[in-house]
């Protein structure tokens, strides 16, 4: 039940994995460098993207064959979905409770 010398998923997978581990960086302990706490909280979305277009494109790849597994591309593209769907959430969010305090 492998994918035959093909791609299997396993970039889209571990790019939501790193997508969403970058979430804990700023909670890193102060002696961190600043560049390595705060910095990958930009990478969040791009990285997101990339999970989510990789998996795409793999699940693609393994379209009509039967013995193939899609675990790991379905597991990259629903984490990348949440690493894009969770930052552009909280800045609506914030967008929304300031323009209702100073507007």
């Amino acid at each position: 039940m492998t994918a035959p010398q093909g791609r299997t998923g396993t970039c889209s997978l571990l790019l939501g994995v790193g997508a969403l581990a970058m979430f804990g960086c700023p909670w890193l302990p102060s002696a961190v460098s600043p560049w390595i706490r705060f910095f990958p909280v930009y990478l969040i979305v791009p990285v997101g993207i990339c999970a989510v277009v990789s998996g795409v494109g793999v699940l693609r790849d393994m379209r009509g064959e039967e013995r193939t597994d899609s675990h790991r591309a379905r597991a990259g593209i629903a984490l990348g979905s949440v690493a894009i769907i969770v930052p552009v959430a909280v800045v609506a969010w914030a967008c929304w409770v300031l323009s209702d305090t100073y507007g």
